[in-house]
């Protein structure tokens, strides 16, 4: 399970994430759509240690992701239990979606 609360990212003075809340239960798939430049991205970056929130909590099955409290190996542990796929590039083209998929699970 996925849980957002309230998160919000800031670049400079500029707000990216303004207040995302966001619910995902195991098993569910869900996709995140929307224009350039509109925090999609920024969103999957802060759930994966790849960025920090500014504000707001972030639980990955009940834990807290805050990369301050977590060893490396516990981040990396986290880091497999999600995984998110960017729209033209980090494919390979030889392979069909599930091969795509099954590949960063390894």
């Amino acid at each position: 399970m996925i849980k957002l609360d309230n998160i919000h990212k800031y670049f400079g003075e500029t707000e990216v994430l303004k207040g995302i809340d966001l619910d995902i239960k195991q098993g569910e798939i869900v996709v995140i759509i929307g224009s350039s430049g509109t925090g999609k991205s920024t969103l999957l970056r802060c759930v994966n240690f790849l960025e920090q929130a500014n504000q707001g909590r972030i639980t990955i099955d009940d834990v807290s992701v805050d990369t301050q409290s977590h060893t490396k190996a516990e981040v990396l542990a986290l880091r497999r239990k999600t995984g998110f796929v960017f729209q033209n590039y980090a494919l390979f083209a030889h392979m069909n979606a599930r091969q795509n998929i099954a590949e960063g699970l390894i």
